[in-house]
């Protein structure tokens, strides 16, 4: 149903959150190998390394097919760019992590004493592992917000580098002796930095992608124009979703509970949804303004649900499933709801007549839609109790699950199909041809996002 190039732009958004995990384990795990004085630890991001470069070569060459091939413009060309830039920072911080891992060998070699570094040092790479994560979430999340905070943070990690040289030079000047400890602490700043920068130049495409802006080069990249806040979400009634599921007395928090909360609010977005579509067909302009309206809550609600999952992940890098193929997910999932908005907003830009036999077509492939997202509350909550107890029968019938959700996804294509047909048929002027079929293809994009959301778990599960 989508079109190639969503495709391969899907493939390549796919490849490349695959490299940013990469790339972004590369560098903390070497930073933990200097730490640690470990050169174990130091050999394995030496050893996998290879691994972030084919990534970069693949990614690159998809892009550039892509490029060659499909002719994208406006966003999609904003995206490939952006991308095409990401990669290759990517690709330079990992080789940041194979310098940084390269020292720790050769001086854990040469000496089993290295002086423990400054404060200002162990510091500086905190920050700058920060900036890297928030980068790779900024562009996950296509959050310019996240992306300009990235970009602020920048000159912290340079005046932290300052204060490292300072301090290293004055205790190489005093002792002759530390100027072996000073000189692998300088060179670790220096690669420290130039992650940040990377970090940096992540966030600046971010905002190209997003935006639309070239900040590279500006003196002040701070964002022009506040972005107005949310109408204030009201305190949820006893018995109804919130948000995200409060802390629990444990203080550990399950981002997949948030996930199944999320699809909860969106499969009801999509049944109100259906209900604005059948309304506007039948001409009760009321009913599909009220429908419209609470459309619009629900997918704020599940937008809020979306930028709050990332601040209810555990602390730390491991977890039980890939937290990038979690964003990847929870980005289908949400894209449902985005478009069932656009498909009302598509609605009131024309008032054709709908024939009796096509209001009954339409409103069946709806329902095909909505069904097919109902389960995925289902199908998520299995995956909970799976990641949770291991067990293979549930694993079993998630994959069961998800199979069933593909034959109907199959089914809700080919019923598109025939409704295709069937408006070309009719003797109408282009411009409703081409309406109706656009309308038709908001309500089959649905089942498409929800088809590309359980493959991910499925990707997630067989893991």
């Amino acid at each position: 149903m989508r079109s190639r190039i969503q495709h391969e732009i899907t493939e390549i958004k796919d490849r490349l959150l695959q490299m940013s995990s990469m790339s972004e384990e590369a560098v903390r795990t070497a930073i933990q190998a200097s730490q640690r004085q470990d050169s174990e630890l130091a050999k394995r991001v030496m050893e996998q390394d290879w691994e972030i470069d084919y990534a970069e070569v693949e990614i690159h060459g998809l892009i550039l097919r892509t490029l060659a091939l499909q002719q994208p413009m406006a966003v999609d060309l904003r995206f490939l760019a952006a991308a095409l830039q990401i990669t290759s920072q990517l690709e330079r911080a990992g080789d940041h992590a194979v310098n940084i891992a390269e020292q720790v060998i050769n001086l854990t070699e040469k000496s089993n004493i290295i002086a423990v570094a400054s404060p200002n040092l162990t510091d500086m790479a905190r920050q700058a592992l920060k900036m890297l994560a928030d980068a790779i979430n900024s562009f996950v999340y296509n959050d310019a917000d996240l992306a300009y905070r990235v970009i602020s943070q920048d000159k912290e990690v340079d005046d932290l580098y300052t204060k490292v040289l300072s301090e290293e030079i004055k205790t190489m000047e005093k002792d002759v002796s530390e100027v072996r400890p000073g000189v692998y602490h300088i060179i670790l700043a220096i690669n420290i930095e130039r992650i940040a920068d990377l970090a940096t130049n992540i966030a600046e495409d971010v905002v190209f992608l997003v935006e639309g802006r070239l900040i590279r080069h500006e003196e002040g990249k701070e964002k022009p124009v506040a972005v107005a806040p949310h109408a204030e979400v009201k305190e949820p009634a006893e018995g109804e979703l919130r948000p995200c599921p409060e802390r629990p007395a444990t203080g550990r928090r399950e981002p997949l509970e948030c996930l199944e909360n999320h699809a909860r609010h969106v499969h009801d977005c999509l049944e109100k949804t259906m209900l604005a579509v059948k309304a506007y067909m039948e001409g009760r302009k009321e009913d599909f303004e009220r429908y419209a309206n609470e459309v619009t809550e629900l997918e704020h609600a599940a937008d809020m649900i979306k930028r709050n999952v990332r601040a209810h992940l555990p602390k730390g890098i491991i977890m039980p499933i890939d937290k990038f193929e979690l964003f990847l997910y929870l980005n289908e999932q949400d894209a449902i709801a985005g478009s069932a908005e656009d498909l009302l907003e598509w609605l009131t830009y024309r008032s054709p007549l709908f024939s009796e036999d096509l209001r009954v077509r339409i409103e069946k492939l709806m329902l095909k839609c909505v069904s097919l997202v109902e389960e995925l509350p289902r199908i998520i909550n299995g995956a909970r109790t799976y990641f949770e107890t291991g067990d293979e029968e549930t694993r079993v019938w998630i994959k069961d699950k998800i199979r069933d959700l593909r034959i109907e996804e199959h089914d809700a294509d080919i019923m598109e199909h025939q409704l295709k047909r069937k408006v070309f048929s009719k003797d109408e002027d282009p411009v409703t041809v081409f309406y109706m079929v656009r309308l038709v293809e908001l309500i089959g994009s649905t089942a498409d996002h929800a088809e590309s959301a359980v493959d991910i778990l499925r990707s997630m599960i067989a893991k």
